[in-house]
């Protein structure tokens, strides 16, 4: 019993330790951040303007992953077939000037983009331009209530 017991102390020790500095795949944590997560709004670019969907993934590190949907996020406007965007990210320092704010710098290629996220707006800009405005959403699973 007393075995047993001292085995435990240690994995939970080690467990704390490493909860702290790694993910459960052995990855550097990124800070703490609300920026994952789904937003809904406006795509601006290329002289017109569509409803855009975005899904923004913590992957560790200060790492981030930016999936987008022209038309809406997939059960929310996005089409099958539709046009999906994906690109990597790392989240840049905060400022003095704007220490509620979070930007994260999107590289694609020899493109670059920043996405700018205020208590839950989020302004894309291209070379200092307003390409996208959106808000972050919380979908809920529709249950679908079965008779019996």
């Amino acid at each position: 019993m007393l075995r047993l017991l001292v085995v435990l102390i240690i994995c939970t020790l080690s467990w704390h330790t490493s909860a702290s500095e790694t993910d459960i795949f052995g990855e550097k944590k990124s800070p703490q951040t609300a920026l994952a997560g789904e937003y809904v709004g406006t795509y601006l670019g290329d002289n017109k303007q569509i409803k855009y969907g975005l899904q923004i993934f913590a992957l560790g590190g200060g790492k981030f992953r930016a999936v987008g949907y022209n038309g809406g996020l997939p059960g929310d406007g996005f089409q099958k077939g539709g046009k999906i965007e994906r690109v990597e990210g790392k989240l840049l320092k905060r400022s003095q000037e704007n220490p509620n704010a979070e930007t994260i710098v999107f590289k694609n290629g020899k493109e670059e983009a920043t996405a700018t996220v205020t208590q839950g707006d989020l302004v894309g800009r291209e070379n200092d331009e307003v390409i996208a405005r959106m808000r972050k959403i919380k979908r809920k699973n529709p249950v679908t209530k079965i008779d019996e």
